[in-house]
């Protein structure tokens, strides 16, 4: 092989080594974005409800399959075809459910429910098969029983509160099946077989039963959907969008525990409406609405996307700043301060004003109840000193010079 040619086969080698890692780049970026796509949830209270109902689930398939083996057991042994199958089978059936019912309490990956619901389907075809395994196909494709697990499966899927779990285990109960059916058209005659037990092959029945099991998972997508939307609702406040004050703890919950594995701190505000009674007795409850919703709107402007803004009740709001020292989140409360005071947010443009009080874990509690109790009583420090005004943690008390309280 002459130099050119040589050179020309490297070149081609090289070409072809670099199209192969183009095309596991690509692959690679393209099963990222599935399963990103798949377990990214921006409420994270419907991602802990997933998991709270993951171990549900466990419980519940438990117990359904010890029920299911011993009235199996009862039954072979009563008409006497108890055999070395029947003991396989049940033994299978409960170290599966054994398994699934340790995995949830080790494992709280987004993946989890997807991988899951997977096995889930995968372990009720994988039943129906040992029956084609033994050349016994109308088994497999009239079985009831092991069928409804199909339905059993997806119908657990709602309970992620997820319409794309419910989705993906439908359509793979319905793939699966039909995988299952087609391997037992093309090795049997099966139109033209009888069984004691399980009777006979009728296309009708075959079609009506995947277009219930295909109208069933149509119905679990519709609750999962109205369960994700009832959710949202019930987290978020009418009338400003904010979270209210439930899901805002749950939210602080999940910071606390990432700033105690970094060693971080986590400083909280509130913010409270300065003479807001008095200015709806003045305007009325409309013109005090509007208000609140403009302040809301403020507050959502001025804070980081990382940062947890709530309606906290009444005319009263609080700010959770993770990862943000105490002393600066005093700063970045009194701006906003600052910010809402020079807005014409009242009717008339009468000016409203917030007064706040700032502190931070774990510096003034063990726990966010006493860190925002802290806040709570530099709030009233604020509202005793004249209002309009940020008190943080000493030596920090913030109030620009010139303003006076309302």
């Amino acid at each position: 092989m002459g130099p050119a040619r040589a050179q020309k086969s490297r070149a081609r080698a090289r070409s072809g080594s670099g199209n192969i890692a183009d095309r596991v780049t690509a692959l690679g970026d393209i099963a990222h974005r599935i399963r990103t796509a798949l377990s990214a949830d921006p409420d994270q209270a419907l991602v802990r409800a997933r998991g709270a109902s993951e171990r549900l689930v466990a419980s519940v398939r438990l117990a359904i399959i010890v029920l299911l083996v011993a009235s199996n057991v009862v039954f072979s042994v009563a008409n006497g075809s108890f055999s070395w199958v029947t003991v396989a089978m049940g033994a299978a059936a409960l170290l599966y459910a054994l398994v699934l019912f340790v995995l949830p309490r080790k494992i709280s990956a987004p993946w989890l429910p997807w991988a899951v619901s997977t096995i889930d389907i995968s372990f009720a075809t994988g039943t129906l098969a040992v029956a084609l395994v033994f050349g016994h196909p109308l088994s497999a494709l009239n079985n009831r029983v092991t069928y409804d697990t199909y339905f059993v499966a997806v119908t657990i899927a709602a309970l992620r509160f997820d319409w794309r779990l419910c989705a993906f285990t439908t359509v793979l109960a319905i793939a699966q099946f039909l995988g299952l059916s087609t391997y037992a058209f093309m090795h049997w005659d099966v139109g033209a077989l009888r069984s004691d037990t399980h009777g006979q092959f009728f296309a009708v029945q075959f079609v009506n039963r995947l277009l219930v099991l295909g109208g069933h998972g149509a119905a679990t997508i519709a609750i999962a959907m109205w369960a994700r939307h009832l959710r949202l609702m019930i987290g978020t406040d009418q009338l400003t969008g904010l979270l209210q004050r439930r899901p805002f703890l749950e939210r602080i919950e999940e910071e606390l525990s990432r700033a105690d594995v970094a060693r971080t701190t986590l400083s909280v505000a509130i913010f409270d409406v300065d003479d807001f009674k008095q200015y709806n007795d003045k305007f009325g409850h409309l013109a005090g609405d509007r208000a609140l919703q403009r302040i809301s709107e403020q507050l959502r402007k001025s804070v980081r996307t990382t940062d947890l803004v709530a309606r906290y009740g009444g005319e009263e709001f609080v700010v959770a700043f993770p990862r943000l020292e105490v002393q600066l989140a005093s700063r970045r409360a009194d701006a906003v301060r600052g910010e809402i005071a020079d807005m014409s947010l009242g009717a008339d443009g009468h000016a409203l004003t917030i007064s706040g009080g700032v502190a931070s874990w774990p510096a003034d509690g063990k726990t966010f109840e006493e860190v925002l109790r802290m806040a709570d009583e530099r709030l009233y420090q604020a509202k005793s000193s004249g209002r309009n005004v940020v008190i943080g943690p000493l030596p920090v008390s913030l109030r620009s010079a010139g303003e006076t309280g309302v």
